[in-house]
């Protein structure tokens, strides 16, 4: 059914607009009927959750026109410069068409009423009660669940991951599936939820058809089926209690859980990462492992050599099973950077690390802890050499920086 408009319900309660009608006409007949509407205001359109046109309407207009006052959301002295009516007017980057129709007409309507508002000396002089109106949750929670961060969230940790999945879930690679070991047309549509280029599609095709459940995010099959967890047409993709497996984790459940409101304080919400990361392309290979490591989970984190100085913090990490059939480890490398530092906004898929040279450091998860806890992080305890590199080398998978195990160094003493 189609949603009815501020302006179809405004006729159910009064009768039609009039340019002369007061302030309080005004408020019956455009502002509660916002208060009223089964529908979303357009604060939907920016925010999953906490915050909603509706918030900001009282029972009454006195009540309604003292509380946004006092809260600065009324500018009395300049009506049309209201924090109210800028809030109303914010526009996401691609609004929907049912949405900019909404913004206008709850613009209007608040325009209207705060105009006239203005005017009455009655509604100046009126007090607001104890309670205020507004989203009741704090500003760090409404900020958190705006969907601009929310999808910069997924950005960073499940679609710069793509590249695994892409060939088989990529309307772009996934056409020469068809006709293959009787895939139709529609099957190979069906697992097709990746939008090419764009993210923000993406999710909403992982929430469409199923791929993200809100009520348990750790049985997403986005996250089930690469794990191996689950039967996947595929193979697995990354291991239980990598890096990858945290990050899918940790969107997942951020993001069922800012959808589910279950989010009511500041303390509530999640750790930052700290961290950003983007796939270079580039991949790292590592032969001449120690027999008895068939897949045990390895990490190689990369610091930046300058002169006699190591980096403090890495500028790359690569992680997944080794392959004890050959006693070797391959995996892409992504390129790492503190949030909010210089290098992090130079960040870009695909893009090189730069040239050595670099320190490595691997660890191994010889006890499978990783398995056991899927939060746990390889330290000093799994700690198992390390080495140095130099020089460039090109992206793909068939193009590798091969490297020998280190047979020596097997205590980390590097600053």
């Amino acid at each position: 059914m189609r949603p009815m408009s501020i302006l179809a319900l405004s006729a159910m309660f009064v009768g039609s607009v009039s340019a002369d009608d007061a302030a309080l006409e005004l408020f019956q007949r455009r502002i509660t009927p916002i208060m009223k509407s089964p529908n979303a205001s357009s604060c939907s359109e920016c925010h999953l959750s906490g915050v909603d046109l509706k918030n900001y309407i009282g029972d009454s207009q006195k009540e309604t026109f003292a509380s946004l006052r006092d809260a600065g959301l009324i500018d009395v002295e300049r009506p049309d410069e209201s924090k109210l009516l800028k809030f109303i007017h914010r526009t996401p980057d691609k609004p929907a068409p049912i949405g900019k129709r909404v913004r206008a007409e709850e613009y209007k309507a608040f325009q209207a009423w705060i105009r006239a508002a203005v005017k009455d000396p009655a509604l100046i002089a009126a007090k607001a009660n104890d309670s205020q109106l507004g989203p009741t949750l704090p500003l760090e929670v409404i900020r958190h669940s705006r969907k601009g961060r929310v999808l910069t969230s997924f950005v960073e940790n499940i679609w710069s991951e793509m590249g695994r999945c892409v060939n088989c879930h990529s309307p772009e690679l996934n056409r020469k599936k068809i006709g293959r070991n009787g895939h139709t047309e529609e099957d190979v549509d069906a697992i097709s939820w990746i939008a090419p280029r764009d993210p923000e599609a993406t999710l909403q095709k992982l929430l469409d058809t199923g791929n993200i459940d809100l009520e348990s995010p750790n049985d997403s099959q986005v996250l089930t089926k690469p794990t191996g967890l689950v039967k996947h047409g595929g193979g697995p993709k990354f291991p239980v209690g990598s890096r990858t497996d945290q990050n899918f984790r940790r969107f997942l459940n951020d993001y069922a859980a800012i959808e589910n409101g279950e989010y009511d304080k500041a303390e509530d919400l999640p750790e930052d990462a700290g961290t950003v990361a983007v796939m270079s392309g580039q991949h790292l290979r590592i032969v001449d492992l120690p027999e008895g490591l068939d897949k045990k989970l390895l990490r190689a984190d990369l610091y930046r050599v300058t002169g006699d100085n190591v980096s403090k913090t890495r500028w790359a990490t690569a992680e997944g099973p080794i392959n004890g059939k050959k006693n070797m480890w391959q995996s892409v490398v992504f390129a790492t950077a503190d949030r909010g530092s210089e290098r992090a906004e130079e960040l870009k898929a695909d893009k090189p690390i730069p040239p050595g040279p670099y320190l490595i450091r691997i660890y191994i998860d010889r006890d499978n802890l990783t398995k056991q806890n899927r939060d746990y992080k390889l330290g000093d305890k799994e700690f198992f050499g390390r080495f140095s590199i130099r020089g460039q080398w090109k992206l793909g998978y068939k193009e590798p920086k091969v490297v020998h195990a280190p047979q020596a160094f097997k205590t980390d003493k590097t600053n």
